[in-house]
């Protein structure tokens, strides 16, 4: 029977297709929560089938010698974004090809495939937003920029800290001129290179406006539910400070933790600090990087990296530097030091 042939056809390109998601969830991805439920969909995809359409019977029906269409496949060099794109295309297809040709022997079985298609549509938006954000590399050297109402001396301090490459650029203002940190923010868009990551504190909408490539919220900030509603494709950092605030984050879509304040902090003169001690614990409860904020110098950034961080803030250890490339340099070093030292280089 023709129609069962197509029918078995479109189940395994279905299947392939699902199973290269998964592995794209795996192992770019990284996310527990979308690779739980792309398993769930392709278990429940393979057991319906095989409960509407047995086995033997698509078997039977299988002539792989006689297809025409075994030879038409287009090799063509891909991106990894390309790749996973292509198999949502496929699995989509093939569902919809199910759906249409089941009606022939049972339109009770055309709900599922249906049903099941515009489920793979929204996970798809799920999977493609989250590969479409930058990825932090480690270990890493995150600057924080606190914007002041001196516009051309900000910008000559920024101009050095660029030169000197940091791996994270945070632009913070907490001022209430929203115009001015609109202003300064575009500003850094376009001069920030691309292979610096450049993210906005608290402020969502202005992340939003000047296309930067994330956000960094605290506690009194927006949800994360909500932030991913106006920035689902962006790279979204928390601030924490203990281990319960931990346990409330760790399952939300978000890219990096930030703990401290570790040591005691110039900036933040109010925070008790939480020592080196806790960065092995978090560890032990996330996968996405964790970055030390708080009081952190030339003299103790190592000590971060080795005590389970894998990037450090900085705010005054910049900041008050007469010095800013060789800082930045300097601390670079110290980091790479406390990453080897872990074993990891």
């Amino acid at each position: 029977m023709k129609t069962l042939r197509i029918i078995d056809v479109n189940f395994n390109r279905a299947r392939e297709g699902l199973r290269v998601i998964e592995e794209s969830v795996r192992f770019i991805c990284e996310d527990k929560q979308l690779l739980k439920e792309i398993k769930e969909i392709r278990h429940r995809f393979s057991k319906t089938i095989l409960k509407y359409f047995p086995s033997e019977k698509l078997k039977s029906q299988r002539f792989i010698q006689s297809d025409i269409g075994k030879e038409l496949d287009i090799k063509e060099k891909l991106n990894l974004k390309k790749i996973i794109e292509n198999n949502f295309f496929r699995v989509e297809e093939a569902l919809r090809v199910l759906e249409e040709y089941s009606k022939i022997i049972n339109p009770d079985y055309v709900f599922f495939f249906h049903n099941l298609r515009f489920e793979i549509y929204e996970f798809e938006k799920k999977v493609i937003t989250k590969i479409s954000r930058k990825k932090i590399g480690l270990p890493c050297l995150y600057v924080i920029l606190n914007l002041k109402e001196d516009e051309k001396q900000f910008l000559k301090f920024t101009e050095n800290v660029i030169k000197g490459r940091p791996d994270l650029i945070q632009l913070r203002y907490k001022g209430e001129n929203s115009k001015f940190f609109l202003k300064i923010a575009n500003f850094l868009k376009k001069n920030i290179p691309d292979e610096i990551i450049y993210l906005i504190n608290d402020r969502v909408d202005i992340c939003f406006l000047c296309e930067a490539d994330g956000v960094h919220i605290g506690k009194n900030d927006l949800d994360i539910e909500d932030v991913r509603k106006i920035l689902p494709e962006k790279i979204v950092g928390v601030s924490t400070e203990n281990i319960k605030d931990i346990e409330r984050i760790k399952n939300k879509d978000i890219d990096y933790v930030a703990i401290g304040s570790i040591f005691k902090s110039p900036t933040k003169i109010e925070k008790v600090p939480i020592g080196l001690d806790i960065l092995k614990k978090v560890k032990e409860k996330i996968s996405i990087p964790l970055i030390g904020i708080g009081g952190i110098n030339i003299e103790n950034a190592r000590q971060v990296i080795e005590n389970g961080a894998d990037g450090i803030a900085v705010i005054s250890a910049i900041e008050n530097s007469k010095k800013v490339e060789e800082v930045i340099k300097k601390l670079k070093e110290e980091i790479n030091k406390g990453w080897k030292k872990r074993g990891i280089i």
